[in-house]
């Protein structure tokens, strides 16, 4: 500790005992974020003042946690501040500035110095390195790009036609109970215990033809659709991971949302990255080529969700509108063999895989559709 003057001084028993106490904070948190990016602090940070400021000991969820308001209210307080991005599932954040000398200036006033608006807890800040890519793409690369073939249109569905259609969703009786959700199904059933196209069912109902023509004009690449799930999701509820059937169903699967937004989380199944996306009440959702066949989509159940700004969002009651063509003789013709049912690749050269088995493990007590 220095004193005043510039001189040494003796620490007393209580700043040791703090003292003491901020360094194994710290020895902990980068630890943490260390085992986490199975990287050295060398590589994950820059000792040269970046834009980006990487938040240690900060996250948006469970040990560590504060408020978006909070850390807000501190860091819009300096000049240069643009934005937050918290990760949900990250023991870390990142705040934004619009140079490195803005940056620089709001590191030098916190880092490692008691906030008082975080209840005397320190910050531990460090600048990003620009050159991981990692901390790059959750910095400055839409989620939606980070996926190919995952296009997502808001508010797609004017909010008269959504009372319409779910005034009529609402008042029908064909429910099937699906673990703790329900659905209905037109054009064709769905297998649950196999996740795959079933019998011949019902037309499509009238409310869909307004959706179905403008899917029509707007996305004219997009085939007829032959297949639709309904389904009714409780406020809490979600559905596991799983890759729509590749030998069941088309290129192209179509989702609506209604009713509430929710975070649908993609994986990819090859590399095991993970990718949440927003999918807002009204929007139309495409899957295609490696978004709908190489990587799993589903919803935690839980009653709010983290978004990206790391602001919390309640849930509401939702519905969604599932679209799907049916293959013709239950047969793919994908470019991801290896993550295939049946595909025409393999019929052709007499060779299947050995593991020709879902990647995710399913029961009767894990639906999705």
């Amino acid at each position: 500790m220095e004193t005043g003057n510039g001189n040494s001084a003796l620490l007393t028993r209580s700043e040791t005992r703090i003292l003491r106490r901020l360094q194994l904070k710290k020895l902990q948190a980068y630890e943490a974020i260390v085992k986490f990016e199975k990287l050295s602090c060398a590589q994950l940070f820059s000792l040269e003042p970046t834009q980006y400021l990487c938040l240690v000991n900060v996250c948006s969820g469970g040990v560590g946690s504060v408020t978006t308001e909070q850390l807000s209210e501190i860091f819009s307080s300096f000049e240069g501040y643009t934005e937050l991005r918290l990760i949900h599932g990250k023991p870390y954040s990142f705040v934004l500035f619009d140079s490195a000398s803005a940056a620089l200036h709001a590191r030098n006033s916190l880092h490692e110095k008691p906030c008082e608006l975080l209840n005397g807890k320190a910050i531990f800040i460090e600048f990003v390195n620009l050159n991981y890519q990692n901390f790059m793409r959750q910095i400055e690369l839409s989620v939606k790009e980070c996926i190919p073939g995952l296009h997502l249109s808001e508010e797609f569905i004017s909010e008269e036609l959504e009372e319409t259609i779910l005034k009529n969703i609402h008042s029908a009786n064909t429910w099937i109970p699906v673990q703790h959700r329900k659905a209905m199904h037109f054009g064709h059933s769905y297998d649950y215990d196999s996740n795959q196209v079933g019998a011949p069912s019902p037309e499509f109902p009238y409310y869909m033809h307004p959706l179905l023509n403008k899917l029509k004009t707007c996305y004219p690449s997009v085939p007829v659709m032959e297949q639709l799930t309904v389904q009714y999701y409780p406020i809490g509820t979600g559905i596991p991971p799983h890759i729509d059937c590749h030998s069941s169903f088309g290129e192209y699967i179509v989702a609506f949302s209604l009713g509430s937004s929710v975070i649908m989380e993609f994986k990819n199944v090859k590399t095991g990255n993970v990718i949440n996306i927003d999918l807002p009440n009204r929007s139309l959702l495409i899957l295609s080529e490696e978004a709908r066949y190489a990587w799993s989509h589903s919803i935690r159940a839980r009653k709010s969700d983290q978004l990206e700004n790391g602001q919390v969002r309640r849930r509401g009651q939702r519905i969604s509108l599932t679209l799907r063509t049916i293959n013709p003789g239950r047969i793919c013709k994908c470019s991801w063999i290896d993550l295939c049912d049946k595909n025409v690749a393999h019929l052709e050269s007499n060779h299947f895989p050995k593991t020709l088995v879902p990647f995710i493990p399913r029961s009767k007590n894990k639906r999705a559709a």
